[in-house]
């Protein structure tokens, strides 16, 4: 997936930013890392737990949903050994050059290693005009049917989902997974499979999907 890729020629740029500027390369590289963390958060389902305070906190919310084998062992204690050079470099003034250069290893040891962890993901196949009725000739005018593929930690397919959303959606993105307790609520549904035509049943009731494109997060 595109937004989970580093731009091409990161490691190069981030070395001439750490030695103009130590301080905004431990900044830039701190938001890249919490990016990345972000992208796994998103795709099972924890995004909202997260406050963004430190990466340790990423790390013991993607433990409470992963096998420990998913996550490198030496993930964390990488990520504790570069937020202590960041913390120095910022915040003791003066040129930092020769720290800021050990914390670009760190720092690009930690986003190889996290983009090695596998996760699953959600694609949107399709979204369809939803309906009230088994003939679909009542439309349901304030939501849609998001068709989403869902594929697991090792790349499998698990099949295609319908769910009620309010949002607007492209067939092939990569969306998180995020759900609404608030929404109205929606009965019996049906839709017309884009692929055969026919009606089919869609959900009895169901929460409003509200999973973004993982390019926003």
């Amino acid at each position: 997936m595109a937004s989970t890729e580093l731009d091409p020629g990161f490691e190069e740029k981030i070395l001439e930013e750490a030695i103009r500027s130590p301080s905004i390369a431990m900044m830039r590289l701190s938001i890249e890392i919490d990016r990345q963390l972000r992208l796994i958060l998103a795709v099972i389902g924890r995004l909202k737990d997260y406050t963004g305070l430190s990466p340790n906190e990423a790390l013991d919310l993607m433990e409470t949903c992963m096998e420990g084998s998913l996550i490198p062992s030496e993930l964390r204690d990488t990520v504790k050994n570069f937020w202590e050079l960041r913390n120095y470099v910022v915040h003791s003034g003066g040129s930092q050059v020769g720290y800021a250069m050990r914390a670009v290893d760190y720092v690009n040891r930690i986003l190889r290693m996290l983009q090695t962890i596998p996760r699953p993901s959600f694609i949107v196949f399709a979204s369809v005009y939803v309906f009230s009725d088994p003939t679909c000739s009542v439309l349901r005018p304030d939501v849609k049917g998001v068709i989403l593929e869902s594929f697991g930690y090792r790349g499998e397919s698990h099949g295609k989902h319908i769910h009620p959303s309010r949002k607007d959606y492209v067939q092939g993105q990569s969306v998180s997974w995020e759900w609404s307790m608030a929404g109205p609520g929606w009965g019996e549904t049906w839709y017309r499979n884009p692929s055969t035509g026919e009606s089919t049943h869609a959900w009895t009731s169901s929460l409003e999907f509200i999973g973004r494109p993982l390019e926003l997060i």
